[in-house]
């Protein structure tokens, strides 16, 4: 019996016009080999059904073997985590990263039609375009993989996996130091750089070992360069926050040279959070803000304030810092909740939410300011670690009391006592 299970109809419509639909549920129809082998390196083009439309999709290798063992088949119905909408054969085709089989061997639900009419003529075999490589079992011309204008440059929104030959444009935003990491069988480098084409579209470019030699010293932030010839494949989100699913990795024969006028003007690709929203954000959320800032380096000079935006901050939990300072100098050193609550004698929570509360006179500042030059004992933590080269060291309060000066006059009589028979055995 088949199980009930209702598609979205017309889901096809919202794919094309975001990335962001949560796990949209459609129905594979069709299938076909684009490489002369039958393994796990083959890649397929496929058609989807939403119960309305279909639409040409291509699926990420990984899946291949999903085909060959006939665990995916027509029918089947597919729920995509993860996937992007690209201009592929002169159209516009579904790339799917991510996916997972709900239900397989389905009947067909619905009548489909094709939301773009040339991908209709292509499957037809209608189209006269120059062909590429396609199965001989579905008798379907492909035509040529092309999104390159008319100077021959592809936007960065138009690049996608599957493409062999490509060039873009654009300034780099940022770039990164050379990093060295080790493993148990070799030594590598690597460093990456950011390039933002006229468009606003951002994306990573990625060089490893001798690669990043080359191309480390051409490389210049603001500057605007043309590169052709790489691998393009799905980012890797835990180390890129970048909003694109793609990433670019440079071999030995790509083409990096600069350019004049790769991007005219300032081009800015920021979604900016406002900074009452920062709140709100999970931890490690990366966030653009913009702001006013004022410079604090000499109080008693003029105020200047200036307009200040970060790209790619992190969102972290707020580790107080309270500045500790003896007779023979100062540091800064990290409190957590607790040590800050018998610091403060308030939470954290509640000191936040002191600044919305107006039936009282306290607030956060005034706390705060009732605690400085207040003298305790302090138990500190201490580690050292290297950033950038440098040494740094890091001290976090593990314990704090309050002064009890009967026993520390008890404890200080008694030192000066052992120093002055030590000052007497030594005169004697």
């Amino acid at each position: 019996m088949q199980p009930e299970i209702q598609l979205t109809s017309h889901e096809i419509l919202s794919i094309n016009a975001r990335d962001d639909v949560p796990s949209p549920i459609l129905q594979l129809l069709s299938f076909e080999n684009l490489t002369d082998s039958e393994d796990v390196s083959s890649q397929y083009r496929i058609v989807l059904f939403d119960g309305t439309h279909m639409q040409l999709s291509i699926l990420s290798p990984k899946y291949s073997d999903l085909l060959l063992s006939n665990t995916l088949k027509i029918g089947s119905m597919l729920s995509m985590a993860s996937f992007a909408c690209r201009n592929v054969w002169n159209t516009r085709v579904i790339i799917i990263f991510n996916l997972a089989i709900k239900f397989t061997n389905l009947a067909l639900f619905g009548k489909p039609r094709y939301l773009f009419k040339e991908q209709e003529q292509q499957m037809l075999g209608r189209d006269t375009s120059p062909t590429s490589k396609c199965s001989l079992k579905f008798g379907i011309h492909m035509p040529s993989v092309q999104h390159e204008t008319s100077d021959n440059i592809s936007p960065l929104k138009a690049l996608n996996p599957f493409q062999n030959k490509w060039s873009i444009k654009g300034r780099v935003t940022n770039k990164r130091k050379m990093h060295h990491y080790s493993s148990p069988k070799s030594s590598r480098r690597v460093f990456s750089f950011d390039m933002i084409d006229v468009e606003g579209t951002e994306i990573r470019i990625t060089c490893f070992g001798d690669i990043a030699e080359m191309h480390y010293h051409r490389v210049e932030a603001r500057a605007n360069y043309c590169l052709s010839k790489g691998t393009i494949r799905e980012a890797k989100t835990k180390w890129n926050k970048l909003n694109n699913h793609l990433e670019i990795t440079l071999d030995h024969n790509s083409i990096l040279k600069r350019c004049d006028a790769a991007v005219n003007g300032e081009v800015n690709a920021s979604r900016f959070t406002s900074i009452n929203e920062i709140m709100y954000c999970s931890n490690n959320t990366l966030v653009d803000v913009i702001g006013l800032g004022e410079d604090l380096k000499n109080m008693h000079a003029t105020q200047i304030v200036v307009v200040l935006a970060v790209n790619n901050a992190h969102v972290g939990y707020f580790n107080g810092k309270i500045m500790l300072q003896d007779h023979t100098d100062s540091l800064w050193a990290t409190a957590f909740d607790e040590i800050g609550k018998n610091l403060l004698n308030i939470s954290a929570k509640d000191l936040y939410m002191l600044q919305y509360d107006l039936t009282t006179a306290r607030t956060p500042q005034s706390i705060i300011k009732d605690v400085v030059l207040l003298s305790f004992i302090f138990t500190l933590s201490i580690t050292i670690d290297m950033y950038n080269s440098h040494t740094r060291i890091k001290a976090t309060i593990t314990k704090a009391t309050t002064i009890d000066f009967q026993v520390e006059c008890a404890l200080l009589l008694a030192d000066i006592a052992r120093m002055s028979a030590v000052v007497e055995i030594q005169t004697n």
